[in-house]
């Protein structure tokens, strides 16, 4: 009884885990902060292109905004969670 107890407890601790973890994924997304290089809270073309390529038309696309700049939010519609 009492190993059924933990492995129960193991399962609901991680289950919280991963869906804290994706949560979190949408302002913490560890690639953008990569690409991100000089740590300005947008991506570049120059950086993206480091990346990505001169994918020129793909970076346009994803500039919602058309500042030039791919914000987090931006940035992870294009890529979605763990890109």
């Amino acid at each position: 009884m009492k190993k059924l107890t933990v492995f129960f407890l193991m399962i609901i601790i991680s289950i919280t885990s991963a869906t804290f973890c994706l949560a979190n994924e949408k302002k913490n997304h560890t690639c953008f902060r990569i690409v991100d290089s000089d740590k300005d809270g947008e991506v570049t073309f120059q950086e993206f292109e480091k990346f990505f390529g001169n994918d020129n038309e793909k970076f346009k696309e994803a500039d919602l905004d058309k500042n030039g700049k791919l914000s987090h939010d931006e940035y992870h519609e294009l890529f979605g969670h763990g890109s």
